[in-house]
Parts: C-alpha cells; sequence; structure tokens
C-alpha cells in the first residue's frame, strides 16, 4: 500500500496510507525499552487505522508521555468487538442484567468501536460518540435518530468502562480511556442524569378505583385479580407473575415474595430484586378476589391451584414473562381510557408508585411503604417519592396546629 508522509510532530510522525475503508492514518515514534534508562536502545513502534490526522497524533502523544512514566507503548492488536463478546461471556450477573448489556454491546458499541484494536480507543473519539449519542443516538424502530437520555449514555460509559477496565487487568492495554480522562470526555455527571429525570407518574384514588371498577364489571378482564393486587401491593410485575399459591395465607392476610419472573430469560424465575424475601399484608377486600381467582382457575384444572402453582401462570403452568404482562397492561389501558372520562396514562411500574404515594399521602410512615416495596434502604424510598413530601408537610402543620391548640 502506497503511504504518504503528512506531518512530524517531535519524536514521532503522521502519515496517510489507503486501505479498503478509505483513507486512514498511521502514526510512529521510537521508544527506550528502558524507559528509565537514557542509553537504552530505542525501538520503532508503529499504529494505524484512525479515521483522521489529529486522532493518530492524539493516541501518539499519549503514548509518548504514557512511555516516560514507564508505561510499555505496546498493547494489542485484539479488536475491540470480539473482546467485548468475551468479556460479556464471562460475567456474572442477572440474566436481564447480561441481556441489557448484550443489546447496549450490540446496538452501540460494536457499531462504533468495533473494528478498532482496543489501543485505538482514544479519549476524543469516546468523546465525540457520547456527544452523538447525546444528539441523535437512538436506534430504536419508532424512535431511531432522536437522543439518548443522560441516563442512558451513562449506562452505556459504565459498560465501555468495565469492558476497558478487564482489558488493562489482561494486560491488553496500558490504561482505561474511558475512566482515565473524565474531563476531555465529559460522561453524564449523576447531577445531569437528575436533571433529566421524569416527573413521577402516579393515579389518584379515583383513577384506581375507576379502573378496576370498568375492568371487572365491564371489561371482564381474566387479569383483573393481577391488575388488583398490583394496585394493593406495591409489588413489582415480575413478582406479582411469580407469586404461587403457597406464597398467600388466606388466614394471616399475608403474602410473601419469594422470588420474580426472570425478564432475561422466559418462563424462569430468579430471586428478588434485593435477594430478599418479604411479606406483604392485605386487606379482605383483595382475599376475596384472590379466593375467586383460586376458584377459577380450579375450573381449568386441579394442577393449577396445587401449591406450588403459579398464581397467574400461563396454561401451560409456566411462569409468565414480565415484558408480556407489560404489553397486556398497555392493550388494557388504551380500551380503558377510550372509556372513562380523565384516566391518564399509567405505566405497568406506575400501579406500584402510585400504591406508594397514596400510602404516604395517607399518613404510612415511610418505613412501612420501604418494607412493603422491597427497597433495600429507606433513603431509595424518601428519594423516589419526595414528591409526596409536600403534602406530608401540610398534614403535619395541621396535626401541629390542632395540637398547640389543644384540640
Amino acid at each position: 500500500m502506497a503511504r504518504k508522509k503528512t506531518r512530524s510532530y517531535g519524536k514521532g510522525s503522521v502519515y496517510a496510507y489507503k486501505s479498503k475503508a478509505g483513507t486512514r492514518y498511521r502514526w510512529q515514534a521510537s521508544f527506550r525499552i528502558d524507559p528509565d534508562d537514557e542509553n537504552s536502545p530505542l525501538e520503532r513502534l508503529a499504529k494505524g487505522g484512525y479515521e483522521s490526522m489529529s486522532l493518530a497524533n492524539e493516541a501518539m502523544q499519549l503514548a509518548l508521555i504514557e512511555a516516560k512514566k514507564g508505561l510499555s507503548p505496546k498493547t494489542s492488536s485484539e479488536k475491540f468487538g470480539a473482546y467485548a463478546m468475551k468479556w460479556l461471556e464471562i460475567q456474572k450477573l442477572a440474566n436481564s442484567t447480561i441481556k441489557g448489556y448484550e443489546k447496549i454491546i450490540r446496538v452501540h458499541l460494536i457499531p462504533e468501536f468495533g473494528s478498532l484494536t482496543l489501543g485505538q480507543i482514544i479519549p476524543s473519539a469516546i468523546a465525540k460518540f457520547y456527544k452523538e449519542l447525546e444528539t441523535s443516538g437512538n436506534k430504536g424502530r419508532l424512535t431511531k435518530g432522536l437522543p439518548l437520555s443522560a441516563n442512558s449514555v451513562n449506562k452505556i460509559h459504565i459498560v465501555l468502562g468495565s469492558i476497558l477496565d478487564s482489558a488493562v487487568a489482561d494486560g491488553l492495554v496500558r490504561v482505561n480511556q474511558a475512566r482515565n480522562n473524565p474531563k476531555i470526555i465529559q460522561a453524564p455527571t449523576g447531577r445531569s442524569i437528575r436533571m433529566q429525570k421524569k416527573e413521577l407518574k402516579t393515579w389518584t384514588t379515583q383513577e384506581v378505583n375507576d379502573f378496576l371498577k370498568w375492568n371487572k364489571e365491564v371489561y371482564e378482564d381474566e387479569f383483573y385479580a393481577l391488575w388488583h393486587v398490583y394496585c394493593w401491593s406495591g409489588m413489582r410485575r415480575g413478582e406479582g407473575v411469580a407469586l404461587q399459591w403457597d406464597d398467600i395465607n388466606f388466614d394471616t392476610g399475608v403474602i410473601s415474595i419469594r422470588r420474580a419472573s426472570d425478564s432475561g430469560l422466559r418462563k424462569s424465575v430468579k430471586q428478588t430484586k434485593t435477594y430478599k424475601e418479604r411479606a406483604v399484608l392485605m386487606d379482605e377486600d383483595s382475599l376475596v378476589i384472590l379466593r375467586a381467582h383460586k376458584s377459577m382457575r380450579a375450573q381449568l384444572g386441579l394442577q393449577f391451584v396445587r401449591g406450588d402453582s403459579y398464581v397467574f401462570g400461563n396454561l401451560d403452568g409456566t411462569v409468565r414473562n414480565p415484558g408480556d404482562i407489560g404489553e397486556k397492561w398497555s392493550k388494557t389501558l388504551k380500551k380503558a381510557q377510550a372509556e372513562i372520562p380523565d384516566l391518564s396514562h399509567l405505566t405497568i411500574k406506575g400501579i406500584r408508585h402510585t400504591h406508594a404515594t397514596l400510602l404516604m399521602e395517607a399518613g404510612v410512615s415511610a418505613k412501612v411503604v420501604q418494607e412493603r416495596l422491597g427497597h433495600s434502604n429507606i433513603s431509595t424510598t424518601l428519594d423516589i417519592y419526595a414528591h409526596v413530601t409536600p403534602t406530608l408537610q401540610q398534614s403535619a402543620v395541621e396535626a401541629l396546629g390542632k395540637y398547640l391548640k389543644g384540640a
């Protein structure tokens, strides 16, 4: 391949060359084999594949600076795409987390860095990539080209940083460029993520009652008992569909939440999000609804009401997938909104938020709400439901006023 030297930079130089992908740039420079010995012999090193002269020069300058610090300029020629997939295979995480990481690598990281060697991923290239994500990085079928949120970009940053951390540990690169140059890269900050956080959407007590009444009496929904349990327990959607009859104590009114349906592996269950069981006390009306649901399931066959049978399971006896339930909820809500005036849009997660919000507005302590929702600590509960604070403050002021007046 013909090459054309274009510019010299002190101890090194950058030149252009033709490749199948078009014009690319390579740098070459001399390094002392032993950076601590001024008499150490020089070794010539070259690296190519850069899309611009400035990127090649930046990589060379980094290598020169790091060489002075005693870091070897030699790096692996392994491609980022191949290494990222090998990294993913050895991760010991929840299936849903692995699924999320795989999507980030496949949809965002490999298209951008997959053909580059690990050592060619430099700070300015990462910064440019993040900027593009923030302006037009959405790859969804209906949202392609729209900006990604700061939270989404941060998730991509976390995965990229973790892959390069592993590459450093494996001796394939000298430093993790995704973490070593925060001022250049400018990854999303916690503040920017909080500023973009969407307002929490919940229903009023009137909307909850209107929907459940319509769902039972008008729509005659087979999932009515499930929607009711979600509204009155605050459990996560994966926890609700993973309930078994042995988890419900009809004498004490307690539901024990012991597992969740795995969104990353169909027809499988996993531990709860906090890896702990918890008990949720239900009201008598909810128990009546669950007894009626059990009778209906028994009519389908006694195998559906055994102790280890799923309360809201598929007809083949397997656990339902949380994603399927989410889609079912969306379709049902759309029909409800067409018939119930002023019924606002709500995600299935919004039912959980509604349960917590109404409890706090009713004067229930945050500690009890935390226990019902299964948050690992109370600060999570207080942070998520900070919007309820003004209501609680008003109630507190009114209660104090009555107390001081002797009422």
